[in-house]
């Protein structure tokens, strides 16, 4: 099932993503990955494409942790 909001494509992997994000609030990039199960260039992908929508910060630069802004996917995620 896929969604748009402006432009922001959310396929499996980054609904995969955005669910870990919006149980934990925060999250490191390597907690996503070994969370979802995708390999790192993947995750990071995704991560790029929310960050540039505004719908996630990079919170600290060391440990590459990331907060979820918005939801792109409305309210209750899925």
């Amino acid at each position: 099932m896929e969604h748009q909001e402006m432009g922001l494509r959310i396929d499996e992997t980054t609904d995969d993503v955005l669910d870990v994000l919006a149980q934990h609030g925060y999250a490191t990039t390597g907690m996503l990955v070994d969370e979802t199960g995708y390999s790192r260039p993947t995750v990071t992908k995704r991560l790029d494409r929310l960050y540039a929508a505004e719908k996630i910060e990079y919170v600290h630069e060391p440990t590459a942790l990331w907060r979820l802004v918005e939801d792109p996917r409305g309210e209750g995620g899925r």
